[in-house]
This record gives C-alpha cells, structure tokens and sequence, in this order.
C-alpha cells in the first residue's frame, strides 16, 4: 500500500459564522498528484493555506510526513508552495529572484540556480527583467521559488489560473517533469477540471467547504467515459457472456446493474447474446458524460462556476 504523505481529519476553517472549510479529510499519497478541485470560493485556498502553515485551523489536524500539531514545525521546510500570484521583484532577472531566496534558506551550492532554471524551463532567460515575463513564465518562476530547499511536497494553488493555453501546457509540462524526474508529491488546486485530468493521479472535489469525494484518475474515467449501461436482474449470471465476448473491461455498479466500458459497437450483439443466456435484459443504453458536466453536476449546476 502506497504511503500517505499528507492526510487531514475533520479540518475546519470559520470566519465568524461562516466555515470555508468544514470538516474535511483528505489523504495524499506520497509521488501522487492530487489535484484538488472545486469553484472559485469553495474553500481550496483557505485549506493549502492551513497545509502549508499560513493559517491555523479552527479544529482538525493536519499530519504531514508523520507530524501533526506542534511538530509541524520540523518538516514545514519540505514543503514548498505557492500560493495565489507568486511574489517576484519586478527589475530582477529569475535568477536572481532565485539567488535571494536561496540566500534567505542559506544555501550556497554551485549551480543550484541553473537547475532549477533548468527544471522549470527558464534556463534561456538570461538578463530579462521578470517585469517583461509573460503569467505562464512567471507563474513557473513562482514554482522554481517553491522549489528551493528541495521539498517532498509542493502545494501549487490555482497555477493555470488566467493562463492562455501556451502557457497552461508550460505549467503542465513542469509539473509532470518534476513528478517524473523527482517523484515529487503535487498537491495542486483548480476550478478547471479538465486541465486537471490531464495530469492529476487522484482528485479531491470540494464545495461550498465540504469535501465532497475522493477518487482516482481512472474512478474519474469511469465516471465519464462513454459506457454501456446494463440493467439486468442478474449481473452475476452476466459474467460468463462477458467472457464468452473477451469483454474485460466491465463493472458491477449495483444489484442490477452493470457498466461495460469501450465495446460500443457490441452493444447489440451484447443484448442479444444476454437474453439468448436467460437473462431479463430490462435496460441496455450507451452513456457519459463530459469532464466539466460530471463536475458541475456534482456541484449543483453551472451557477457561479
């Protein structure tokens, strides 16, 4: 079983009578990319506030790598984030944005800058000014910054947030990269699910505050790839015509139903060969639905999105 880097029980975060987060666990495992989704004013801010230490809960405890409460403060230093716009000095190059960060850490090695550089794909800057940078390249200038002091975790909120789609896929190309490369755990927030799918391992969707679910990349597929729904009295006895068709890719979703993925085009033969086994075929019909609809569905509608 894989490790659990990051896991929360029962955090909350009120502003007067207002809870902006309530009650939320998650649990992150280590070389994941949790991509925790929800709409703009959900709570996501607020709760990588608490993860990262910049706010207190109101209750709940938060247990990064085997710490909670006051032992906190012996791994905060491996965790790296940025959290809304990155705080850059306009009239600097990224170098030397990096260079005074990596002072404030106390670090001297040689050619520590230019890695990162190279990491996030700003090693060609040379003596530009970040003021001249386009978001996409500040915003991985604001992931190099994140970067220094080498963290096992790296909170990103909202780092595609207003990008043009040249600069999402440099964000996206950095993150993966340093999945790969580093097996570096992501916690990553958005209200754009779409661009998420394209690189989270795991999601958390939260609204109005509430966690609603936890799932993974391919819980996610299945919600949403296109399908064929099977309402038969007995999916138990359904198995063996499966696997008289070498159809594999199929799932028991409850006591009368079942969902067969890919296929489409044996939907007929599928009924058939079902009924020729006995079975009361009551409903067979090819389903799904889009990324974002599946969100905003689950989120109550396209108001506010």
């Amino acid at each position: 079983m894989s490790e659990i880097l990051l896991e929360t029980k029962g955090l909350t975060k009120q502003f007067g009578h207002h809870k902006a987060v309530d009650n939320v666990d998650v649990h992150i495992k280590k070389g994941s990319i949790y991509g925790f989704i929800g709409r703009n004013g959900a709570g996501k801010t607020t709760f990588l506030k608490m993860i990262s230490g910049l706010s207190s809960p109101t209750q709940g405890e938060v247990h990064l790598f085997g710490y909670t409460g006051k032992d906190l403060c012996r791994v905060r230093s491996r965790v790296g984030c940025l959290i809304e716009a990155p705080g850059l000095y306009g009239n600097m190059t990224a170098y030397d944005n990096l260079m005074i960060k990596c002072k404030l850490m106390g670090i001297k090695k040689r050619g520590y800058i230019e890695g990162i550089l190279e990491q996030i794909g700003l090693a060609d800057t040379g003596n530009k000014k970040t003021k001249k940078f386009s978001l996409g390249m500040k915003q991985r200038l604001g992931i190099g910054l994140a970067l220094v002091g080498e963290p096992d975790l790296l909170v990103l909120d909202e780092p595609i947030n207003g990008l043009d789609p040249q600069g999402i896929a440099e964000v996206r190309d950095t993150i993966l990269k340093l999945q790969k490369e580093r097996n570096m755990t992501v916690l990553i927030s958005s209200h754009i699910l779409e661009e998420l799918s394209k690189i989270a391992t795991h999601y958390g969707i939260i609204h109005n505050g509430c966690l609603l679910q936890e799932m993974t990349r391919e819980d996610l597929m299945n919600c949403c790839n296109e399908r064929i729904e099977i309402s038969v009295n007995n999916p138990e006895r359904a198995i063996p015509v499966l696997d008289k068709m070498d159809i594999k890719t199929y799932k028991i979703v409850s006591k009368d139903r079942i969902y067969v993925y890919g296929h489409l085009d044996e939907s007929a033969a599928l009924n058939t060969q079902l009924v020729k086994a006995g079975l009361e075929v009551r409903e067979l019909f090819i389903a799904g639905e889009e990324l974002e609809s599946y969100f905003l569905n689950l989120t109550g509608g396209a108001v506010n999105a």
